[in-house]
Protein backbone atom coordinates (compact mmCIF):
# COMPACT_ATOMS: atom_id res chain seq x y z
CA UNK A 1 0.00 0.00 0.00
CA UNK A 2 1.49 3.29 -1.07
CA UNK A 3 0.67 6.57 0.58
CA UNK A 4 1.42 10.19 -0.12
CA UNK A 5 3.81 11.94 2.27
CA UNK A 6 0.86 13.55 4.04
CA UNK A 7 -0.80 10.21 4.81
CA UNK A 8 -0.32 7.87 7.73
CA UNK A 9 1.07 4.65 6.24
CA UNK A 10 -0.19 2.55 9.14
CA UNK A 11 -3.67 3.85 8.43
CA UNK A 12 -3.64 3.34 4.67
CA UNK A 13 -2.26 -0.18 5.02
CA UNK A 14 -5.43 -1.08 6.93
CA UNK A 15 -7.49 -0.64 3.75
CA UNK A 16 -8.98 -3.61 1.87
CA UNK A 17 -8.13 -6.18 4.55
CA UNK A 18 -10.85 -8.67 5.62
CA UNK A 19 -11.47 -6.48 8.67
CA UNK A 20 -11.89 -3.43 6.42
CA UNK A 21 -14.33 -5.27 4.14
CA UNK A 22 -16.46 -6.14 7.18
CA UNK A 23 -16.37 -2.60 8.60
CA UNK A 24 -14.52 0.09 6.64
CA UNK A 25 -15.69 3.05 8.72
CA UNK A 26 -12.95 3.16 11.41
CA UNK A 27 -10.27 3.20 8.70
CA UNK A 28 -12.10 5.89 6.74
CA UNK A 29 -12.47 7.99 9.89
CA UNK A 30 -8.74 7.71 10.60
CA UNK A 31 -7.91 8.72 7.02
CA UNK A 32 -10.24 11.74 7.21
CA UNK A 33 -8.66 12.91 10.43
CA UNK A 34 -5.12 12.39 9.14
CA UNK A 35 -5.19 14.19 5.77
CA UNK A 36 -7.66 15.43 3.12
CA UNK A 37 -6.24 13.26 0.31
CA UNK A 38 -4.33 9.98 0.27
CA UNK A 39 -2.55 8.17 -2.52
CA UNK A 40 -3.38 4.49 -2.22
CA UNK A 41 -2.87 1.24 -4.09
CA UNK A 42 -6.05 -0.71 -4.72
CA UNK A 43 -6.30 -4.51 -4.81
CA UNK A 44 -4.81 -5.59 -8.12
CA UNK A 45 -2.24 -2.80 -8.21
CA UNK A 46 -4.16 0.24 -9.47
CA UNK A 47 -2.89 3.48 -7.93
CA UNK A 48 -5.33 6.27 -7.18
CA UNK A 49 -6.05 9.15 -4.82
CA UNK A 50 -8.78 8.95 -2.20
CA UNK A 51 -10.79 11.92 -0.86
CA UNK A 52 -12.71 11.25 2.36
CA UNK A 53 -14.02 14.56 3.76
CA UNK A 54 -17.55 15.67 2.97
CA UNK A 55 -16.86 19.17 1.69
CA UNK A 56 -13.92 17.99 -0.44
CA UNK A 57 -15.99 15.21 -2.02
CA UNK A 58 -18.98 17.48 -2.60
CA UNK A 59 -16.76 20.11 -4.21
CA UNK A 60 -15.15 17.49 -6.47
CA UNK A 61 -18.57 16.24 -7.60
CA UNK A 62 -19.34 19.78 -8.76
CA UNK A 63 -15.94 20.65 -10.27
CA UNK A 64 -16.16 19.56 -13.90
CA UNK A 65 -13.36 21.96 -14.87
CA UNK A 66 -10.76 20.19 -12.72
CA UNK A 67 -12.04 16.62 -13.02
CA UNK A 68 -12.98 14.51 -16.03
CA UNK A 69 -14.85 11.20 -16.26
CA UNK A 70 -13.07 10.30 -19.52
CA UNK A 71 -10.65 7.56 -18.48
CA UNK A 72 -9.02 7.01 -21.86
CA UNK A 73 -8.69 10.72 -22.58
CA UNK A 74 -7.37 11.90 -19.20
CA UNK A 75 -5.73 9.16 -17.11
CA UNK A 76 -2.02 9.24 -17.86
CA UNK A 77 -1.23 5.78 -16.48
CA UNK A 78 -4.04 4.26 -18.56
CA UNK A 79 -2.82 5.99 -21.71
CA UNK A 80 0.68 4.65 -21.04
CA UNK A 81 -0.71 1.13 -20.48
CA UNK A 82 0.53 1.04 -16.89
CA UNK A 83 -2.87 0.19 -15.41
CA UNK A 84 -3.79 -3.44 -14.66
CA UNK A 85 -7.27 -4.27 -15.95
CA UNK A 86 -9.07 -4.90 -12.66
CA UNK A 87 -12.78 -4.62 -11.95
CA UNK A 88 -12.28 -0.95 -11.09
CA UNK A 89 -10.95 -0.29 -14.57
CA UNK A 90 -13.60 -2.41 -16.28
CA UNK A 91 -16.35 -0.35 -14.63
CA UNK A 92 -14.83 2.77 -16.21
CA UNK A 93 -15.01 1.31 -19.71
CA UNK A 94 -17.99 1.53 -22.00
CA UNK A 95 -19.69 4.37 -23.81
CA UNK A 96 -22.27 5.62 -21.30
CA UNK A 97 -22.87 8.97 -19.65
CA UNK A 98 -21.20 7.58 -16.51
CA UNK A 99 -17.82 7.99 -18.18
CA UNK A 100 -18.57 11.07 -20.29
CA UNK A 101 -18.01 14.80 -19.86
CA UNK A 102 -20.12 17.71 -21.16
CA UNK A 103 -21.21 18.37 -23.81
CA UNK A 104 -21.49 14.65 -24.60
CA UNK A 105 -22.72 13.85 -21.10
CA UNK A 106 -25.38 16.56 -21.39
CA UNK A 107 -26.60 15.11 -24.69
CA UNK A 108 -26.71 11.51 -23.41
CA UNK A 109 -28.43 12.38 -20.14
CA UNK A 110 -31.02 14.46 -21.96
CA UNK A 111 -31.87 11.60 -24.30
CA UNK A 112 -32.03 9.00 -21.53
CA UNK A 113 -34.11 11.27 -19.29
CA UNK A 114 -36.77 11.36 -22.01
CA UNK A 115 -37.25 7.61 -21.54
CA UNK A 116 -36.39 7.20 -17.85
CA UNK A 117 -39.07 9.55 -16.55
CA UNK A 118 -40.41 10.00 -13.00
CA UNK A 119 -43.82 8.95 -14.29
CA UNK A 120 -42.40 5.69 -15.67
CA UNK A 121 -40.66 5.00 -12.34
CA UNK A 122 -43.69 5.76 -10.13
CA UNK A 123 -45.84 3.56 -12.36
CA UNK A 124 -43.67 0.62 -11.29
CA UNK A 125 -44.83 0.77 -7.65
CA UNK A 126 -47.67 -1.80 -7.91
CA UNK A 127 -45.47 -4.21 -9.84
CA UNK A 128 -42.63 -3.82 -7.32
CA UNK A 129 -45.01 -4.58 -4.45
CA UNK A 130 -46.41 -7.65 -6.21
CA UNK A 131 -42.95 -8.96 -7.03
CA UNK A 132 -41.62 -8.35 -3.51
CA UNK A 133 -44.66 -10.09 -2.02
CA UNK A 134 -44.25 -13.09 -4.32
CA UNK A 135 -40.55 -13.44 -3.53
CA UNK A 136 -41.18 -13.23 0.23
CA UNK A 137 -44.03 -15.76 -0.04
CA UNK A 138 -41.65 -18.09 -1.89
CA UNK A 139 -39.05 -17.62 0.84
CA UNK A 140 -41.65 -18.39 3.53
CA UNK A 141 -42.82 -21.48 1.68
CA UNK A 142 -39.29 -22.83 1.39
CA UNK A 143 -38.69 -22.14 5.06
CA UNK A 144 -41.90 -23.91 6.05
CA UNK A 145 -40.87 -26.98 4.11
CA UNK A 146 -37.53 -27.13 5.91
CA UNK A 147 -38.99 -27.68 9.37
CA UNK A 148 -41.26 -30.35 10.79
CA UNK A 149 -42.21 -28.35 13.87
CA UNK A 150 -45.83 -27.41 14.65
CA UNK A 151 -46.86 -24.33 12.69
CA UNK A 152 -46.94 -22.07 15.77
CA UNK A 153 -43.34 -23.00 16.61
CA UNK A 154 -41.76 -23.09 13.18
CA UNK A 155 -38.53 -21.14 12.85
CA UNK A 156 -37.50 -20.36 9.30
CA UNK A 157 -33.91 -19.76 8.27
CA UNK A 158 -32.74 -17.99 5.15
CA UNK A 159 -30.00 -15.92 3.60
CA UNK A 160 -31.89 -12.71 2.97
CA UNK A 161 -29.31 -11.57 0.41
CA UNK A 162 -29.55 -14.54 -1.95
CA UNK A 163 -33.15 -15.36 -1.00
CA UNK A 164 -34.62 -11.91 -1.59
CA UNK A 165 -32.42 -8.79 -1.83
CA UNK A 166 -30.46 -10.03 -4.85
CA UNK A 167 -33.63 -11.16 -6.63
CA UNK A 168 -36.03 -8.22 -6.43
CA UNK A 169 -33.95 -5.51 -8.17
CA UNK A 170 -33.06 -7.80 -11.07
CA UNK A 171 -36.73 -8.70 -11.48
CA UNK A 172 -37.62 -5.01 -11.57
CA UNK A 173 -34.92 -3.95 -14.04
CA UNK A 174 -35.48 -7.09 -16.14
CA UNK A 175 -39.13 -6.17 -16.60
CA UNK A 176 -38.21 -2.57 -17.38
CA UNK A 177 -35.82 -3.61 -20.15
CA UNK A 178 -38.00 -6.55 -21.35
CA UNK A 179 -35.34 -9.16 -20.63
CA UNK A 180 -36.78 -12.72 -20.62
CA UNK A 181 -37.13 -14.31 -17.17
CA UNK A 182 -34.73 -17.15 -18.02
CA UNK A 183 -31.89 -14.64 -18.60
CA UNK A 184 -32.25 -12.72 -15.34
CA UNK A 185 -30.01 -14.98 -13.25
CA UNK A 186 -27.26 -14.94 -15.86
CA UNK A 187 -27.24 -11.14 -15.95
CA UNK A 188 -27.34 -10.92 -12.14
CA UNK A 189 -24.21 -13.08 -11.87
CA UNK A 190 -22.47 -11.00 -14.53
CA UNK A 191 -23.25 -7.70 -12.78
CA UNK A 192 -21.94 -9.03 -9.46
CA UNK A 193 -18.77 -10.28 -11.16
CA UNK A 194 -18.06 -6.84 -12.60
CA UNK A 195 -18.73 -5.08 -9.29
CA UNK A 196 -16.73 -7.56 -7.15
CA UNK A 197 -13.49 -5.88 -8.12
CA UNK A 198 -11.04 -7.47 -5.72
CA UNK A 199 -7.56 -8.63 -6.64
CA UNK A 200 -8.61 -12.05 -7.96
CA UNK A 201 -11.56 -10.90 -10.06
CA UNK A 202 -10.01 -9.17 -13.08
CA UNK A 203 -10.51 -11.98 -15.61
CA UNK A 204 -14.03 -12.72 -14.40
CA UNK A 205 -14.89 -9.01 -14.42
CA UNK A 206 -13.77 -8.54 -18.02
CA UNK A 207 -15.54 -11.70 -19.19
CA UNK A 208 -18.73 -10.63 -17.44
CA UNK A 209 -18.48 -7.11 -18.88
CA UNK A 210 -18.20 -8.52 -22.39
CA UNK A 211 -21.03 -10.98 -21.79
CA UNK A 212 -23.41 -8.24 -20.62
CA UNK A 213 -22.61 -6.00 -23.58
CA UNK A 214 -22.97 -8.86 -26.04
CA UNK A 215 -26.31 -9.87 -24.58
CA UNK A 216 -27.64 -6.31 -24.63
CA UNK A 217 -26.51 -5.77 -28.23
CA UNK A 218 -28.66 -8.76 -29.17
CA UNK A 219 -31.54 -7.37 -27.09
CA UNK A 220 -31.36 -4.03 -28.91
CA UNK A 221 -31.40 -5.80 -32.27
CA UNK A 222 -34.49 -7.79 -31.23
CA UNK A 223 -36.33 -4.77 -29.84
CA UNK A 224 -35.66 -2.75 -33.01
CA UNK A 225 -37.80 -5.31 -34.82
CA UNK A 226 -40.40 -6.05 -32.13
CA UNK A 227 -40.77 -2.68 -30.42
CA UNK A 228 -42.83 -2.54 -27.24
CA UNK A 229 -43.78 -0.48 -24.20
CA UNK A 230 -40.51 -0.98 -22.31
CA UNK A 231 -37.43 1.07 -21.47
CA UNK A 232 -35.25 -0.58 -24.13
CA UNK A 233 -37.74 0.39 -26.85
CA UNK A 234 -38.09 3.87 -25.36
CA UNK A 235 -34.33 4.38 -25.46
CA UNK A 236 -34.20 3.16 -29.05
CA UNK A 237 -36.85 5.74 -29.92
CA UNK A 238 -35.46 8.58 -27.79
CA UNK A 239 -34.35 11.49 -29.91
CA UNK A 240 -33.78 15.21 -29.72
CA UNK A 241 -34.51 16.85 -33.07
CA UNK A 242 -32.22 14.85 -35.39
CA UNK A 243 -30.09 13.37 -32.60
CA UNK A 244 -30.47 9.89 -31.12
CA UNK A 245 -28.40 7.33 -29.25
CA UNK A 246 -25.86 5.46 -31.36
CA UNK A 247 -25.64 1.66 -31.21
CA UNK A 248 -22.69 1.54 -28.80
CA UNK A 249 -24.26 4.29 -26.71
CA UNK A 250 -27.51 2.34 -26.48
CA UNK A 251 -25.80 -0.83 -25.34
CA UNK A 252 -23.62 1.00 -22.83
CA UNK A 253 -26.62 2.89 -21.47
CA UNK A 254 -28.58 -0.32 -20.99
CA UNK A 255 -25.57 -1.89 -19.29
CA UNK A 256 -25.35 1.10 -16.95
CA UNK A 257 -29.07 0.94 -16.12
CA UNK A 258 -28.85 -2.81 -15.59
CA UNK A 259 -25.77 -2.75 -13.36
CA UNK A 260 -26.59 0.39 -11.39
CA UNK A 261 -30.27 -0.50 -11.11
CA UNK A 262 -29.42 -3.91 -9.72
CA UNK A 263 -26.28 -3.44 -7.63
CA UNK A 264 -27.26 -0.24 -5.83
CA UNK A 265 -30.67 -1.51 -4.80
CA UNK A 266 -29.48 -4.96 -3.70
CA UNK A 267 -27.01 -3.26 -1.39
CA UNK A 268 -29.57 -0.76 -0.10
CA UNK A 269 -32.10 -3.48 0.73
CA UNK A 270 -29.59 -5.59 2.63
CA UNK A 271 -28.07 -2.67 4.51
CA UNK A 272 -31.53 -1.40 5.49
CA UNK A 273 -32.57 -4.69 7.05
CA UNK A 274 -29.22 -5.13 8.81
CA UNK A 275 -29.21 -1.58 10.20
CA UNK A 276 -32.70 -1.98 11.64
CA UNK A 277 -32.00 -5.43 13.11
CA UNK A 278 -28.97 -3.96 14.86
CA UNK A 279 -30.97 -0.95 16.08
CA UNK A 280 -34.20 -2.42 17.47
CA UNK A 281 -35.21 0.89 19.03
CA UNK A 282 -35.29 2.48 15.58
CA UNK A 283 -37.30 -0.45 14.22
CA UNK A 284 -39.78 -0.14 17.09
CA UNK A 285 -40.17 3.56 16.26
CA UNK A 286 -40.97 2.68 12.64
CA UNK A 287 -43.63 0.21 13.74
CA UNK A 288 -45.23 2.93 15.86
CA UNK A 289 -44.77 5.65 13.25
CA UNK A 290 -44.70 4.05 9.77
CA UNK A 291 -44.74 7.46 8.08
CA UNK A 292 -41.01 7.58 8.96
CA UNK A 293 -40.02 4.85 6.46
CA UNK A 294 -38.75 7.35 3.84
CA UNK A 295 -36.58 8.93 6.56
CA UNK A 296 -35.27 5.48 7.50
CA UNK A 297 -34.23 4.82 3.89
CA UNK A 298 -32.41 8.16 3.74
CA UNK A 299 -30.56 7.45 6.98
CA UNK A 300 -29.45 4.04 5.71
CA UNK A 301 -28.19 5.74 2.54
CA UNK A 302 -26.13 8.11 4.68
CA UNK A 303 -25.02 5.70 7.41
CA UNK A 304 -24.22 2.58 5.37
CA UNK A 305 -24.98 3.41 1.76
CA UNK A 306 -24.75 1.06 -1.25
CA UNK A 307 -21.63 2.69 -2.73
CA UNK A 308 -18.35 3.17 -0.87
CA UNK A 309 -16.40 5.09 -3.47
CA UNK A 310 -17.85 6.86 -6.48
CA UNK A 311 -16.60 5.75 -9.89
CA UNK A 312 -13.31 7.49 -10.59
CA UNK A 313 -12.69 10.98 -11.77
CA UNK A 314 -9.44 12.04 -13.40
CA UNK A 315 -7.60 15.31 -12.84
CA UNK A 316 -7.43 17.53 -15.92
CA UNK A 317 -4.86 19.73 -14.16
CA UNK A 318 -3.13 19.82 -10.75
CA UNK A 319 -5.78 20.01 -8.03
CA UNK A 320 -5.07 21.14 -4.47
CA UNK A 321 -7.28 19.63 -1.77
CA UNK A 322 -6.69 20.97 1.71
CA UNK A 323 -3.02 21.60 1.09
CA UNK A 324 -2.39 18.30 -0.74
CA UNK A 325 -1.74 18.71 -4.48
CA UNK A 326 -2.87 15.94 -6.81
CA UNK A 327 -1.03 16.09 -10.16
CA UNK A 328 -2.79 16.21 -13.52
CA UNK A 329 -3.71 12.91 -15.13
CA UNK A 330 -4.38 11.06 -11.85
CA UNK A 331 -7.32 8.82 -10.85
CA UNK A 332 -9.34 10.12 -7.91
CA UNK A 333 -11.94 8.19 -5.90
CA UNK A 334 -14.49 10.11 -3.86
CA UNK A 335 -15.31 8.13 -0.73
CA UNK A 336 -18.98 8.79 -0.17
CA UNK A 337 -18.93 6.23 2.65
CA UNK A 338 -16.39 8.34 4.53
CA UNK A 339 -17.94 11.67 3.56
CA UNK A 340 -21.39 10.68 4.77
CA UNK A 341 -19.98 9.94 8.22
CA UNK A 342 -17.94 13.14 8.40
CA UNK A 343 -18.67 14.65 11.85
CA UNK A 344 -17.92 18.10 10.45
CA UNK A 345 -21.07 17.73 8.31
CA UNK A 346 -23.24 15.31 10.32
CA UNK A 347 -23.28 15.70 14.11
CA UNK A 348 -22.89 12.35 15.89
CA UNK A 349 -22.23 10.92 12.43
CA UNK A 350 -21.55 7.35 13.58
CA UNK A 351 -25.03 7.08 15.15
CA UNK A 352 -27.89 5.55 13.16
CA UNK A 353 -30.86 7.86 13.74
CA UNK A 354 -33.91 7.85 11.47
CA UNK A 355 -35.16 11.06 13.09
CA UNK A 356 -32.07 12.94 11.92
CA UNK A 357 -34.04 14.64 9.15
CA UNK A 358 -30.85 15.22 7.14
CA UNK A 359 -30.94 14.59 3.39
CA UNK A 360 -27.67 16.14 2.34
CA UNK A 361 -25.85 12.82 1.95
CA UNK A 362 -23.81 11.93 -1.12
CA UNK A 363 -24.92 8.31 -1.46
CA UNK A 364 -26.15 8.88 -5.02
CA UNK A 365 -23.45 11.39 -5.93
CA UNK A 366 -23.99 15.06 -6.59
CA UNK A 367 -24.00 17.46 -9.51
CA UNK A 368 -24.40 16.50 -13.15
CA UNK A 369 -23.53 12.84 -12.49
CA UNK A 370 -26.12 12.40 -9.72
CA UNK A 371 -27.50 8.88 -10.11
CA UNK A 372 -30.37 8.85 -12.59
CA UNK A 373 -31.77 5.70 -10.97
CA UNK A 374 -31.86 7.10 -7.42
CA UNK A 375 -35.68 7.50 -7.43
CA UNK A 376 -36.07 3.84 -8.45
CA UNK A 377 -33.74 2.59 -5.70
CA UNK A 378 -35.58 4.69 -3.12
CA UNK A 379 -38.95 3.43 -4.37
CA UNK A 380 -37.91 -0.22 -4.15
CA UNK A 381 -36.52 0.23 -0.64
CA UNK A 382 -39.58 2.13 0.61
CA UNK A 383 -41.82 -0.69 -0.64
CA UNK A 384 -39.72 -3.78 0.05
CA UNK A 385 -38.11 -3.17 3.44
CA UNK A 386 -41.39 -2.62 5.35
CA UNK A 387 -42.77 -5.72 3.59
CA UNK A 388 -39.81 -7.79 4.82
CA UNK A 389 -40.53 -6.94 8.44
CA UNK A 390 -44.27 -7.40 7.94
CA UNK A 391 -44.11 -10.80 6.26
CA UNK A 392 -41.20 -12.28 8.25
CA UNK A 393 -42.33 -12.03 11.90
CA UNK A 394 -39.71 -12.06 14.65
CA UNK A 395 -36.97 -11.43 12.10
CA UNK A 396 -33.52 -11.73 13.72
CA UNK A 397 -29.90 -12.18 12.74
CA UNK A 398 -28.73 -15.80 12.69
CA UNK A 399 -25.00 -15.16 12.46
CA UNK A 400 -22.50 -12.64 11.20
CA UNK A 401 -23.25 -11.09 7.81
CA UNK A 402 -20.57 -11.33 5.13
CA UNK A 403 -19.56 -8.68 2.60
CA UNK A 404 -18.37 -9.04 -0.98
CA UNK A 405 -14.89 -7.53 -1.49
CA UNK A 406 -15.25 -4.39 -3.59
CA UNK A 407 -13.63 -0.99 -3.66
CA UNK A 408 -16.79 0.51 -5.17
CA UNK A 409 -19.78 -1.23 -3.57
CA UNK A 410 -20.78 -1.81 0.03
CA UNK A 411 -22.36 -5.17 -0.75
CA UNK A 412 -23.60 -7.91 1.57
CA UNK A 413 -22.89 -11.34 0.12
CA UNK A 414 -24.73 -13.06 2.97
CA UNK A 415 -27.33 -11.94 5.52
CA UNK A 416 -28.37 -15.01 7.58
CA UNK A 417 -31.67 -14.55 9.42
CA UNK A 418 -34.33 -16.47 11.33
CA UNK A 419 -38.04 -15.70 11.48
CA UNK A 420 -41.33 -17.27 12.48
CA UNK A 421 -42.36 -19.46 9.57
Amino acid sequence: MNACPHANTATTTSLFTPEFVADPYPAYAALSEDAPAHRITLPGGVEAWLLTRYEDCRAAFLDNDSYSKDMAGTWTAFQEQRVPITGDVVIGMGDSMLVSDPPRHTRLRSLVSKAFTPRRIEALAPSIERTATRLLDDLLERAGEQTGEPSAQRVGRADLTTGFAALLPMEVVRHMLDVPAEDGERLRRDVEAVMSNDEDSRDAAMAAFQDVHGYLADLVARKRVEGGDDLTSALISARDETDRLGEDELVSMLALLLSAGHETTVNLLGSSVLALLRHPGQLALLKREPHRWPDAVEEVLRWDGPIQNAIWRFTRKPVTVGGVTIPAGEAVALSVAAADRDPARFPDAAAFDITRGERGHLAFGHGIHHCLGAPLARLEARIAVPLIFEKLPDLALAGEPAYRPSTVSRALSSLPVTFRA
